[in-house]
């Protein structure tokens, strides 16, 4: 990963190490996920790299095949507009990576790693929350979960794969984004419950589950 990011910096794009892998490293958890965020549009991207997939250039988001594997690269962006409950209906790129974090569902998730300053960016008390074994939404918990529907069940599954307890503003806006919930899709619920199985003690998440409606 370490080696990536000197390849975009050799290529005169910015880059940092983003979302769970940073969150787990943290942990002192194996970590197995390393999103990379950068200044580069999509398509400077695809044209750095020899080998790469579009995956979700239209939202800023590229795969890049590098030594053998594949690494989500999305560009800066901030989003607006979210009609399905899921995804935005408008992507615009921005070039400050806190503005990037911002778009971030929990604060654990929004901590990212500057490789050349060798730094961490906590711009929302993501360390702290980690210490205090805490899952707290990123700015407004209504905002976030209107944003995306997926996110309340990702928190259930967070408080039980992480073992952290919902910070209680966090889960006090689950039972009104129910609505944005209901538009998720089937294949989307049943990841975060194949996920969620994989926690030490399953129960955690369903018990947040039932307990938010």
């Amino acid at each position: 990963v370490l080696q990536l990011c000197d390849e975009f910096r050799a290529k005169g794009a910015r880059v940092w190490i983003v979302g769970g892998g940073v969150r787990d490293l943290l942990l002192g958890r194996e970590a197995y996920d390393f999103d990379l965020a950068t200044d580069a549009r999509p398509e400077r991207v695809v044209k750095m790299f020899k080998r790469t997939i579009p995956t979700g250039i239209a939202h800023g988001t590229v795969t890049v095949l590098f030594r053998g594997r594949g690494y989500e690269v999305t560009t800066l962006r901030g989003e607006e507009g979210y009609a399905d409950g899921r995804r935005p209906d408008h992507v615009e790129y921005v070039d400050d990576v806190e503005d990037d974090l911002a778009r971030r569902d929990f604060t654990v998730n929004a901590i990212a790693y500057d490789p050349a300053a060798d730094a961490l960016i906590d711009p929302f008390g993501g360390l702290e929350d980690l210490e205090a074994r805490r899952l707290r939404a990123v700015g407004d918990p209504l905002a976030r979960f209107s944003e995306d529907g997926l996110r309340i069940l990702r928190g259930a599954r967070f408080a039980a794969t992480l073992e952290f307890d919902l910070d209680p503003e966090t889960e006090a806006a689950f039972g009104p984004s129910l609505d944005v919930y209901a538009k998720v899709s089937r294949e989307r619920i049943r990841d975060e419950w194949v996920k969620a199985f994989k926690a030490r003690e399953p129960s955690r998440a369903f018990e947040v589950m039932a307990r938010t409606g």
